[in-house]
């Protein structure tokens, strides 16, 4: 399936909740915590000394940094809903030697704008402590801002990338209408960084999948 067709198959799913949307049952969202970078790119560099070689790598990353987000959720049936979602964040970019030295350089800036449309299982539907499941597509919006005067020849500008997300969540709901929600999910897009935007020629250097690891705790509200 292609990433135009993901987002379009969702879409379809609300759109079939909405002849009940008065007895839907929505909610809405909004929690804060940890956003965690995978690499946006790696490079793998040969070093000879004398008659012994070796090689070293160095990862492109953002560092861990405190992210928001919010979502409205609509109950499509008693156990499956659609949820629309964003999410904000700013992270230092760090370029990091996995050699021996394990030196740690700066090398700008990045925010990311997240939003995701997944299917949302609900394993059990009543109690205080209640389980979810969630997967669909997303997309994110990267705007990189490169350390001025920097040695990487990194760009400046914003590229969106399509992707998937997936999860779980865990809601104590304190009333009819509040909850404490702590959730866990994994944005995965391709990296908005491409080879020739960190080496000419690229040798050495790979473009893995972005992983952007979202762990929240929040409050959600049905209305």
């Amino acid at each position: 399936m292609s990433p135009l067709t993901l987002p379009r198959a969702f879409i379809l799913i609300l759109a079939l909740g909405l002849p009940t949307a008065a007895q839907a049952d929505w909610t809405i969202g909004a929690a804060t915590g940890p956003f965690v970078f995978g690499n946006f790119a790696e490079r793998t560099s040969r070093v000879i000394n004398g008659s012994s070689s070796g090689s070293t790598r160095s990862n492109l990353s953002a560092s861990t940094r405190a992210g928001a987000s919010i979502d409205v959720e609509s109950g499509i049936t008693d156990w499956l809903g659609v949820k629309l979602e964003g999410s904000w964040t700013r992270s230092p970019l760090r370029i990091k030697s996995s050699g021996g030295s394990g030196l740690t350089f700066d090398a700008g800036e990045v925010s990311v704008t997240s939003f995701s449309l997944p299917a949302v299982i609900h394993l059990n539907r009543h109690g205080a402590f209640r389980f979810q499941l969630e997967a669909g597509p997303s997309y994110s919006l990267y705007r990189v801002s490169p350390k001025r005067g920097g040695t990487i020849p990194l760009f400046e500008g914003t590229r969106g990338r399509w992707g998937g997300t997936a999860g779980g969540s865990v809601s104590w709901w304190l009333s009819s209408r509040v909850a404490i929600e702590g959730r866990a999910v994994d944005l995965v897009t391709t990296s908005p960084f491409r080879r020739e935007d960190l080496a000419s020629p690229s040798v050495g250097v790979s473009i893995p999948k972005t992983h952007n690891v979202h762990t929240t705790v929040g409050i959600r509200y049905r209305f």
